[in-house]
């Protein structure tokens, strides 16, 4: 049986996705058999493609008038039957308007929203009584009866109605995505219960059912099955990694990767969130750290003491945290409302600093950027050490350690013609605790602008060998670590002769022993990093520090904080286990 000419041309234009003249032909074809109750469902269908939803609740009003009993017409008109409702009523934006005003307004609104509710649920069940097979009508009953906002939600029969959807459509995407979503959503525990066999508990604390979070996960599968579409296997990667699978949540970021453009913008998204997964989930344990240290770091100004204080305890988290504790954990166990321990904490975490040094991250600076108390002693060192025929390096500012400082200090680097031997010169205040050595200026009150001068060489059988200034550090070093001080008189010429005089013997008394070489800055990057770990491997060797350094270090104070400091220190000792 033929079509008629233009019943043909509007389907045409349908199909082909000229929807305005598709909707003009059904108009005149409408306006010729004003009773064909079919034309009107394809009048809805070119409204609801162009997007003119106001529309379709009358049009299909004059179906239903026509043929009562039509169910997909019945479960359309639901759909788009509560456009606007919110804005029957409107909104008060009255700032002057009473508590009073404002509870009428959401009474009024609630007790329509429930009416619709409840004529949508009468009206939905009508359709399915006539075709207990339709799909949108049993996904949409399914939404009206979860999120009805009475208390009375019906989520069993919500969730049969899903499942019943799926089973005659398991092509349709939405419907699995949807219950994926509601899965995802039902897995998370909200109760104070003890954990159970079926419990997963991730890493920021919280609290899933592991059946459900598989379901959801078998959901998204079949999402990304279906569709190859990248972000359903982001979500299974997500899924993957709260269970704790993080080799097959790395494997489905891939997939999602494999499946963009490589300049897609979400890229970026993607990779940050793959890398929580990273080294058995220790990725996110890593950013969360860093989220941490970052508000530590804020403007990049210097902080003040009581600011540092309470930043040594925050860095003595993210250290937790990365060890693999929770962030609750953390910051309850590292984090105290004690002033002693919070003093305590920020002692041990300086003594572990000195055996920690995070990587120094040297970058070229300009040194008029810098106050000018530190400019004057790296230009009287140039003076001096120039004279000795030691060239200037460069000027730079350990990046990497503005986190442990809380202040920006400005290095000026020297090297010998041949690169072994490296100088470096800085002047800091000490106003706060950053640098382990300025502790006992902090418990004594001297303070008094620090300058320095080292003198470097590190050779390949692992010995340090450092000339500097005398300093209050009560550290000592042994073994491979060779440093000497000298009275902070001494002329600077007269240090960096010392320094080159040890060398010298050095090399005389272990001729295999190979001294690193540094040109640049790059260079002294590397060889600072290979005195790092030659001088935490020591201090580690000790327990980080001896009862009589710690008794130099507190002074008068060892009394009230010794205890408390090798109680802190032995607790944040343990986050460094198996990390270096």
């Amino acid at each position: 049986m033929s079509l008629h000419p233009d019943f043909s041309r509007f389907a045409d234009a349908f199909k082909q996705g000229r929807h305005q003249e598709a909707l003009e032909r059904i108009d005149a074809l409408i306006t010729a058999n004003p009773q064909a109750a079919a034309l009107y469902w394809h009048r809805a269908n070119c409204l609801e493609k162009l997007e003119r939803h106001a529309e379709i609740a009358a049009t299909l009003d004059r179906l239903l008038a026509l043929k009562p009993d039509y169910a997909p017409a019945i479960v359309k008109r639901v759909q788009f039957a509560d456009l606007g409702l919110d804005e029957d009523l409107g909104e008060l934006d009255d700032e002057n308007a009473t508590e009073a005003e404002r509870a009428r307004i959401d009474a009024e609104q609630r007790a329509q929203a429930l009416a619709a509710s409840m004529r949508n649920e009468a009206e939905l069940r009508r359709a399915l009584a006539i075709d207990p097979n339709l799909v949108d009508g049993l996904f949409l009953l399914s939404n009206t009866l979860r999120y009805r906002d009475d208390g009375n939600s019906q989520v069993a029969e919500a969730d049969a109605l899903l499942d019943r959807a799926i089973e005659l459509a398991p092509l349709r995407i939405d419907l699995i995505d949807a219950r994926a979503s509601l899965r995802r959503s039902a897995a998370m525990r909200y109760d104070n219960g003890p954990d159970d066999a079926d419990t997963v508990k991730t890493f920021s604390g919280l609290r899933y059912s592991r059946s459900r979070l598989e379901a959801a996960l078998a959901d998204y599968e079949t999402a990304f099955a279906l569709s190859d579409e990248y972000r359903y296997a982001v979500r299974k990667g997500m899924l993957l990694h709260d269970l704790g699978r993080y080799d097959e949540a790395l494997a489905a970021y891939d997939e999602a990767l494999a499946t963009m453009a490589a300049d897609d913008p979400k890229r970026g998204f993607i990779l940050e969130t793959r890398a929580k997964s990273e080294h058995n989930g220790a990725g996110e344990r890593e950013q969360m750290a860093r989220l941490i240290e970052s508000g530590l770091i804020g403007d990049g100004k210097n902080r003040k003491l009581d600011e540092d204080i309470a930043a040594q305890a925050l860095i003595a988290a993210a250290n937790a945290i990365r060890a693999g504790k929770s962030v609750s954990e953390a910051i309850e166990s590292r984090v105290s409302d004690d002033p002693d321990t919070l003093m305590a904490t920020n002692i041990a975490q300086q003594i572990l600093n000195v055996a920690h040094e995070p990587p120094p991250e040297l970058e070229i600076v300009d040194a008029a950027d810098y106050p000018a108390y530190q400019r004057r002693f790296v230009d009287a060192a140039a003076r001096d050490i120039g004279a000795l025929g030691l060239r200037h390096v460069g000027d730079a500012e350990a990046k990497g350690l503005f986190l442990m400082l809380g202040q920006r200090v400005l290095l000026r680097f020297f090297a010998d013609d041949t690169g072994e031997i490296g100088v470096a010169s800085f002047a800091m205040k000490p106003k706060w605790p950053g640098l382990i050595g300025f502790l006992f200026l902090l418990l004594t009150g001297k303070w008094r602008v620090h300058r320095m001068l080292e003198c470097v060489s590190q050779f390949d059988d692992g010995t340090h060998l450092s000339t500097q200034y005398d300093n209050p550090s009560v550290f000592e070093f042994g073994g491979r670590v060779q440093i000497e001080r000298l009275p902070r008189k001494t002329p600077m010429r007269d240090l960096v002769a010392r320094h080159i005089a040890r060398v010298a013997q050095h090399k005389l008394t272990h001729p295999t022993h190979v001294a690193m070489t540094a040109d640049d800055l790059d260079g002294m990057e590397r060889r600072w990093r290979e005195g790092q770990r030659v001088k935490r491997d020591y201090r580690a060797s000790i327990g980080y520090i001896t009862e009589s350094e710690l008794k130099r270090l507190l002074g008068v104070h060892h009394a009230r904080f010794g205890d408390k400091v090798k109680s802190q220190l032995a607790l944040l000792a343990e986050d460094w286990a198996g990390r270096d």
